[in-house]
């Protein structure tokens, strides 16, 4: 139920990750419960160990981080690995056995269905006449590359369960008899190969591509092994030939050193990697706090690098290394070690020294090769970023290491701890659960309630019962969950409105509202401080209603200008803010060049055409209402030769040349 739900949420839909991890906390408490009547007795070697600690470091964070908000989602998506294994290799042996069976039926289920919305996705592409680069299937996910992931994570454990299936057969290996269950997982490779090469990811193939050696070694003394690697080989490179005439073009010249060297996309990911360096250099020791990177990265963007939403890193390790320091990168390398170390148990000698029969052996190859891909592909894609790929690659590690690496419990540890009553230990359990549970519920309510709530039009038509409804579910949200910054927004909005539209109001009542709006404001800031757009909104009431809260001209302006320069700084490609800052500061106190330069200033960021041209035409305005006619053409002359089809700019000129009597011949 967790991977199911985890599907649809890609950092948005914050209902999903609640629900997913209320389940995984569920089952947690039903798995640790009796383990914490009797003492929590651990299983012994190290991942059992550090997996926890990992799990709480995530957790540890949260109190230091620059945006605990935004850091307390990630902390449930990233922290999804360590608890869904924590959980499944403590679970009893009988239980775990039955449990594995119906998951991993559920795996393979999941992906055909994968499978067939990859698929489904290429052929609806084509019907659209989408082009035939971009024409590359996501999955439920929003990033072909986490997508190519995924599928790499299912593909390996399945191509070791069919090879194990197969050379049980008695008969050769192309015969008249069929055996179901290994034409049942071919047919499953061969959906997932035709998924994986219409993703059209290279960090992906590249992973897929490192990660054959390890299978090849590990499967070379199957029954049959040759020829079952040569059909295997063989449908990879029909899918591969497939999906290379669909695009019309092959993937391996975009692999060269010279494309890649070239290429918008990976010159953009190692400008991003540079701005992580830097946003690391400034945060060295612990961080700026889990899922910060977006809020903080448009301060750190690069000129040149446009052609990112800015979201993630595009690579884990350097991305852990910004949000959480040198311990939190130790972390994910420590994890990564471990697959190593684990591949060379399970490879050296044929897996000797584990004394394990090869179908068991093999079995915990694929899953461990499954996680050991993507791990891989994290050097150059948010992966671990991604909740389903957390929660599965949890779960395959944990059912890898109970058939490799279990040898037994360890005694009960509480009383090691001085914990004589493990009663003491389940109150404490049940009031984590309880207050995570409480926080993650209130945050599901959020999202339905003030992000998506388009369903609230259609239960509540009428708009001012509407209105009141949501300022008491604001109002109770705001008590119940302190760190929420909706509702606390969507009340400063609201008194805003009632201040400005109710004629009725006095000036006390309407003082009243306006420094609540204010109080809520500054109240949204405090989960997640880095928002610019709540810092233009309070500049806006420092400068509109500055006389209603008593302030004089000056002591508004100051109040306003602070404001807005604390939002530019957080975002300096707001165009808006950085408009309204040079008009306020410069242009009013009759400064033209001044704000002129300060409006330049912002064409040396990182802008998107049409931004970078909103501001062009914001200099071009300024000089003409400063008369400085010339100069105002020869800004909206450069504006187009940058961006041709930029309208408002078009226009403008046509009128300068009308009413001058100028016809240009172009």
């Amino acid at each position: 139920m967790a991977y199911l739900l985890s599907w649809y949420y890609n950092g948005q839909v914050i209902p999903l990750l609640a629900a997913c991890t209320l389940v995984m906390l569920a089952w947690g408490v039903w798995v640790w419960w009796p383990r914490l009547r009797a003492g929590l007795p651990w299983p012994k070697s190290f991942l059992p160990i550090f997996m926890p600690l990992w799990f709480l470091w995530f957790g540890v964070t949260l109190f230091w981080s620059g945006v605990p908000y935004s850091s307390w989602f990630y902390f449930w998506t990233l922290g999804s690995l360590p608890l869904a294994f924590s959980i499944w290799v403590t679970m009893p042996d009988a239980v775990q056995e039955r449990a594995w069976k119906w998951f991993w039926w559920g795996a393979v289920g999941s992906a055909w269905v994968l499978s067939g919305i990859a698929l489904w996705q290429t052929y609806s592409g084509m019907q659209h006449g989408v082009d035939s680069f971009a024409l590359r299937s996501l999955g439920p996910l929003m990033d072909t590359n986490s997508f190519a992931a995924w599928l790499n994570l299912l593909f390996f454990p399945v191509v070791a369960v069919y090879f194990v299936r197969d050379s049980k057969r008695l008969d050769g290996f192309l015969t008249r008899r069929v055996d179901l269950p290994s034409l049942f997982y071919l047919l499953t490779l061969t959906l997932l190969l035709l998924a994986f090469f219409s993703t059209y990811s290279r960090g992906g193939f590249l992973a897929w591509i490192c990660t054959l050696p390890f299978l090849i070694i590990g499967l070379r003394k199957t029954r049959n092994f040759l020829s079952r690697l040569m059909l295997l080989f063989g449908l990879a490179f029909i899918a591969f030939m497939f999906y290379s005439f669909i695009h019309n073009f092959s993937m391996f010249p975009h692999l060269s050193p010279h494309f890649i060297a070239n290429n918008a996309a990976t010159v953009s990911r190692a400008l991003m990697w540079i701005a992580t360096w830097h946003i690391f250099l400034s945060h060295p020791w612990l961080g700026t706090g889990l899922g910060s990177y977006f809020l903080y990265y448009p301060a750190y963007r690069l000129p040149g690098e446009l052609a990112s939403a800015g979201t993630y890193a595009h690579n884990d390790y350097i991305e852990y290394l910004a949000e959480g320091g040198l311990i939190n990168l130790g972390f994910l390398l420590a994890f990564a070690g471990t697959l190593m170390y684990a591949l060379y148990k399970l490879l050296y000698k044929a897996g000797k020294s584990l004394q394990l029969p090869d179908d068991r052996r093999l079995e915990a190859l694929g899953l461990v090769l499954g996680v050991f891909a993507i791990t891989g592909h994290a050097l150059g894609n948010f992966i671990f970023y991604n909740l389903p790929l957390s929660v599965l690659a949890g779960l395959f590690l944990a059912r890898a290491w109970r058939i490799y690496g279990y040898h037994g419990d360890t005694q009960p540890l509480l009383p090691r701890l001085g914990i004589n009553h493990g009663v003491i230990a389940q109150i404490v359990l049940i009031v984590g659960v309880l207050v995570a549970s409480w926080n993650l519920l209130a945050d599901g309510a959020t999202y339905v309630l003030f992000s998506d709530n388009g369903w609230l039009n259609r239960m509540i038509p009428n708009n001012n019962q509407r209105a009141i409804f949501l300022m008491k579910a604001a109002n109770w949200i705001t008590v119940a969950r302190l760190l929420a910054t909706q509702p606390h927004v969507y009340l400063a909005n609201a008194y805003l409105t009632l201040a400005d539209q109710d004629k009725a109001l006095g000036v006390d009542r309407r003082k009243v509202l306006i420094k609540s709006a204010l109080q809520q404001y500054e109240q949204g800031l405090v989960g997640i401080p880095r928002q610019s757009g709540v810092l233009s909104s309070i500049g806006d009431i420092y400068l509109s209603q500055g006389a209603l809260l008593g302030l004089d001209k000056t002591q508004a302006k100051r109040q306003t200008l602070m404001a807005w320069r604390q939002g530019l700084a957080i975002n300096p490609e707001s165009v808006n803010l950085r408009n309204q800052i040079a008009q306020l500061a410069d242009v009013q106190a009759g400064h033209v060049q001044a704000g002129v330069d300060f409006l330049r200033a912002g064409l040396k960021r990182p802008l998107f055409p049409y931004p970078r041209s909103n501001l062009q035409l914001d200099i071009a305005l300024t000089q003409w209402r400063a008369g400085e006619h010339a100069a105002a053409e020869r800004t909206l002359l450069q504006l187009l030769r940058e961006n041709p089809a930029y309208t408002p700019a078009v226009t403008w000129l046509m009128s300068i040349h009308r009413q001058t009597g100028r016809y240009p011949k172009s």
